[in-house]
Order: structure tokens, then C-alpha cells, then sequence
């Protein structure tokens, strides 16, 4: 039989050597998805998880109007953290919209909710 004291330390050994990760949340208002054909959230990146950055962006696409294709993406206002602005530059780029629309100023949050210890 186990001691009280015994469970504990098995128990505290397994909470020291399992992962533990932030929830992450990349938000971008419904407004700015106005008038597109795709238009996939970008990644939140491991690393910057892990570093705890957070942050919003605005970001600054323009549009050929024939295609709907995004032809460049400018930062307006940096989130703060070159990792995250990458990310959401990579997934803007991905981007289409309608024929006809030329440019859209958008907003991207990066936010981490909380820490969630895995055990897999």
C-alpha cells in the first residue's frame, strides 16, 4: 500500500515533467471579412506562445481589383513582436477577395487565454 505522501510526490513528479502550453487565440473581426472568397486565420506561432507575446495588428492589404488577389500586405501598427506579424503577413497573402475590391485595413488580435498542462 502507498503512502499518502508517497502519491503525492508521484503525483507532483508527473505535474513537473508534463508540457504545459497557453490557449491561443487569433481573432479577427467578422468586419474585416467582409467581401472575401478565402480567407484563413493565420498560425499563432509556437515560439511566441511560449514567450508569452501578445498583441494586435493592423494591417494594410492591397487588392488587385480584377483578380481579388492580395498583391501586398503593409503594416500599419506592428503587434510588437516580429513572430506574429510574419504570421499574420504569411496567412493575408492567402487572402482573396471579390473582383472589385482594391484595399482593406484590417485588424488582427493575438491573445493567450491561459496555460492547459497536457498529458500525452
Amino acid at each position: 500500500m502507498k503512502t499518502p505522501l508517497g502519491i503525492l510526490l508521484t503525483l507532483l513528479f508527473f505535474a513537473i515533467l508534463t508540457p504545459c502550453y497557453a490557449t491561443d487565440i487569433v481573432r479577427i473581426p467578422p468586419q474585416y471579412k467582409k467581401d472575401t472568397i478565402a480567407a484563413p486565420d493565420p498560425e499563432y506561432p509556437m515560439k511566441a506562445q511560449h514567450l508569452g507575446y501578445q498583441g494586435q495588428g493592423i494591417y494594410r492589404l492591397v487588392i488587385n481589383d480584377k483578380t481579388g488577389i492580395v498583391d501586398e500586405v503593409k503594416v500599419v501598427k506592428t503587434t510588437g513582436h516580429r513572430e506574429l506579424d510574419a504570421s499574420a503577413i504569411m496567412a493575408l497573402f492567402n487572402w482573396k477577395f471579390r473582383p472589385g475590391v482594391n484595399h482593406r485595413d484590417l485588424l488582427i488580435v493575438f491573445e493567450l487565454t491561459g496555460w492547459v498542462r497536457g498529458l500525452h
